[in-house]
């Protein structure tokens, strides 16, 4: 079983509530802890345990109770191997739900905890390890993968045979659908179908019966003792060691098989079809756009869909979560998260149409829609007023609803194109490929700055500094620094290799991220020559040197925050100490290629976005001002199941803390990052502190003690 650092690993029930290790959704969660953000609307693979049935979408699995319709969600959090579910089956004669990946992991998921096979996973041989199907015979479990059957022990998790040459002539397979009647195990191979009698040696390719002509046949389905497959609308019967076209076929638009309740059954979009004698009848009518899977649940049907998840009489099963786990744009404001799917308005032409926009907010995913707003690329705030911006739509007002037309108009016909917007003194919008591609709003009227001063006329990215400098990213990979002030603009052609995205942080450095690492500038307001561009170090070296980093965040804390293709880093504001790294390996990360990051100074949550799906981690910092401000400590009292971080926000900014037992020994101290800062119940010789009352001393820089407070811990 792989652990991860700082996870607690919990024993899941199956015949009970399978997802103990489920933490409810929240506002806040504790600091050090990590949530999962997962699309749950592309529904694929359906598998019905004895008390639950459970759904597996792109990224992410979910459950529904059977006996009260709760809904919980399963992730990396609760002790899975890992996210991207490719095959998943339930034993019910050893109670145990099995699941398969992606990256070529499997768990096995019983009333004694999860165990996890690697091998598959680990293995150097070349192509895809995806396990593609799943399939039970006796104490064994059979995967089929690109790399052949793989035959694995029920009792020690462990791989006990792996037919891999098994083709015609000893060939190697490609295996993607297996089925199991009686005694004699089927496959769908890269050459065709075939089948082995489990009571022979299946490592010995001539002991397998290969069927010709049956490269074409997919849909591998068994229904009791019958054995079905498809070539297209045909469906094709096994019997006497042949197979033969039945002469049915499937109704129209219906393209996929599936097993329920001992009956063959097809879909279209609006309707369920079972094979009865020589035809396909309708049995049940439903909405749906793409069929993945179905079942059957105390006779009413349920559908795993592709667009709307899982689907049960009209009704949504699915939990909350963003549209997609695809993003163009993540955005924070005012504690709550947007996560924006519009197209490139690089490549925009008007075909992709994208209608919503993820919000969440108070613990919960919504979706927002626009009417005849379409492809929402952004949102800021000016002066209590809430914009978002539009790839094709232009830009809304969205307190009042109306999209604004009195920007300030070019003869370009993309001039509705608002790639991004920006605020700090002013509101900035991007018109993104136009004579005028930058425009200024004051609360009056709008400022337009031509291309032509500007150096380039599609910005991707927004930003100013304190005193108003304006930091653009162009598509055409250029970092431009303009002063609206002065009127002039500057190229800072001396970034140590292609742009990818920069950030100033809340002490107005500039840091920016390149293919070939980040540089930095400590003052952003006042920098117009290359020579100010600085290569940040760590430990002797140049941090990064030759990496490509493709986001960069500051958090309240002014540490800084690296998301690469191996991973999260996190350094302090001078890069003198590495925070934190997270992976695959030691977190909840469901993918090492990190591509956006958003932070929320409230409570210093940051969002992180990958090509697998979002998830977001509570860090030790927030935004605060000078004074103490309504400091909360939490949890308190601590109670001994408690197993984190004790955060304490509200301090003054970047205040130090002692904490002391109390007689008034100190036991630790820590230094605010903004705001907040964390304990983890360790004292000075890092060893947990026992059952009793501390008090936290909070000062200024100045050594002013500016705050006592009380918390008590029980072991």
């Amino acid at each position: 079983m792989r652990h991860f650092a700082g996870i607690v690993f919990l024993k899941l029930g199956l015949s009970g509530c399978l997802l103990l290790g489920f933490q409810a959704y929240s506002q806040d969660i504790p600091v050090g802890t990590w949530r999962t953000h997962f699309s749950y609307n592309n529904g694929r693979i359906l598998e019905k345990t004895s008390d639950k049935i459970f759904c597996a979408v792109e990224n992410g699995l979910f459950s529904v109770d059977l006996s009260d319709n709760s809904i919980r969600k399963l992730s990396k959090i609760d002790g899975l191997s890992d996210v991207g579910v490719s095959a998943m089956k339930y034993n019910s004669d050893e109670n145990t739900l099995v699941i398969g990946y992606r990256s070529g992991l499997v768990d096995f998921i019983s009333d004694d905890g999860i165990s996890t096979l690697q091998e598959v996973a680990l293995s150097n041989l070349d192509g895809s390890k995806t396990i593609n199907d799943i399939a039970f015979f006796q104490s064994r479990t059979f995967l089929a993968t690109e790399l052949g059957i793989v035959v694995v022990s029920n009792d020690e998790t462990t791989i006990l045979e792996n037919f891999t040459q098994i083709g015609e002539g000893g060939a190697e397979v490609r295996v993607s659908e297996i089925e199991i009647l009686g005694d004699v195990l089927f496959a769908k191979t890269n050459f065709g179908l075939q089948n082995g009698n489990l009571t022979n040696n299946l490592l010995d390719f001539n002991n397998w019966n290969h069927h010709t002509a049956t490269d074409q046949l997919t849909e591998l389905t068994a229904v009791n003792d019958e054995l079905f497959a498809l070539n297209g609308q045909d469906l094709h019967r096994f019997g006497s060691d042949l197979w033969t076209d039945g002469g049915i076929d499937l109704p129209n638009n219906a393209s996929k098989l599936y097993s329920v309740e001992a009956k063959l059954m097809t879909a279209t979009s609006q309707s369920l079809y079972e094979l009865q004698g020589s035809s396909f009848e309708e049995i049940a009518s439903i909405v749906a756009q793409v069929v993945n899977d179905i079942d059957i649940v105390n006779g009413e049907y349920l559908v795993a869909d592709g667009l709307l998840g899982l689907q049960a009489n009209e009704s949504n099963l699915s939990p909350s979560g963003p549209l997609f786990d695809q993003y163009s744009r993540l955005r924070v404001i005012d504690n709550t998260a947007y996560g924006f799917h519009a197209p490139s308005p690089e490549t925009y032409d008007g075909s992709i149409k994208v209608d919503g926009y993820s919000v969440f907010a108070e613990g919960a995913w919504s979706t927002e829609q626009v009417s005849n707003f379409l492809n929402v690329s952004d949102i800021g705030q000016y002066q209590g007023v809430t914009y978002l911006s539009s790839i094709g739509d232009g830009l809304l007002d969205q307190n009042s609803g109306e999209i604004i037309d009195d920007i300030p108009q070019s003869d370009s016909s993309l001039d509705t194109v608002i790639a991004t917007l920006g605020q700090r003194q002013h509101l900035w919008v991007s018109s993104f490929s136009s004579t005028d591609p930058i425009h200024q709003f004051d609360g009056d009227q709008w400022t337009s700055f031509s291309a032509t001063l500007l150096l380039d006329d599609k910005f991707t990215s927004i930003s100013t500094s304190q005193t108003g400098i304006f930091w653009g990213s162009t598509s055409t990979g250029r970092m431009i620094v303009f002063d609206p002030e002065e009127m002039r603009a500057f190229a800072l052609n001396a970034i140590p290799g292609q742009l990818q995205d920069f950030e100033i942080s809340i002490e107005d450095d500039a840091w920016i991220a390149t293919s070939n690492g980040p540089t930095t500038n400590p003052d952003a307001s006042f920098i117009f020559q290359d020579d100010q561009l600085i290569l940040p170090t760590f430990e002797g070296r140049v941090l990064f040197e030759g990496e490509q980093i493709n986001v960069i965040e500051t958090d309240g804390g002014n540490r800084v925050w690296f998301g690469t293709e191996r991973g999260l880093w996190v350094f302090s504001e001078n890069t003198s100490e590495q925070v934190a790294q997270f992976n695959i390996d030691n977190s909840p990360l469901p993918s090492d290629n990190v591509l956006d990051l958003a932070y929320n100074e409230e409570n210093g949550e940051m969002f992180i976005a990958t090509d697998m799906g979002l998830v977001s981690y509570r860090s030790a910092s927030s935004v605060g001002s000078v004074a103490h401000q309504n400091v909360n400590i939490f949890p308190n009292p601590v109670s001994p199941d408690y197993v984190g971080l004790i955060g304490i926000e509200g301090l003054g900014k970047n205040t130090s803390v002692k904490i002391t037992d109390i007689n008034g020994n100190l036991v630790k101290e820590l230094n605010a990052n903004g705001s907040s800062a964390s304990w983890d119940m360790k004292n000075v010789a890092n060893q947990e502190v026992v059952t009793g009352v501390y008090l936290i001393f909070s000062s200024d820089p100045e050594g002013v003690e500016t705050y006592v407070g009380k918390i008590a811990v029980i072991r």
